[in-house]
């Protein structure tokens, strides 16, 4: 097993500790989640924690993420059995957040 506590680009991984296969899955899962967002908005850097927990034969996997951009922090969480979706359920939640923070702001803006 390889522990992914590296830079990827502006990608920083911790907890991640997998074997090859399993490292070459989220490594796709981050790369196209990263160029997702990064066609959407600029960033400073995204951060993705993870914590298991051994729950009877598996292992829960809770997978935190911080995204900064500027001066905002975008955070989100997901817990999964499946470690692979709960990455890419960070990931898209962040996503997600910065665009509802878009339409927020721009309806606010527009009021005005």
């Amino acid at each position: 097993m390889r522990n992914m506590e590296e830079a990827r680009g502006k990608v920083s991984l911790s907890g991640f500790e997998l074997d090859e296969a399993e490292k070459a899955i989220v490594d796709n899962i981050i790369k196209s989640w990263q160029h997702k967002i990064s066609e959407r908005t600029e960033y400073d850097y995204i951060k993705i924690d993870l914590k298991k927990t051994k729950k009877g034969n598996n292992f829960l996997h809770e997978v935190k993420g911080t995204l900064k951009k500027r001066n905002e922090l975008f955070t989100s969480q997901a817990t999964d059995f499946n470690l692979f979706a709960a990455t890419a359920e960070v990931l898209e939640k962040l996503l997600n957040n910065i665009l509802t923070g878009f339409i927020i702001l721009g309806f606010w803006n527009s009021q005005l």
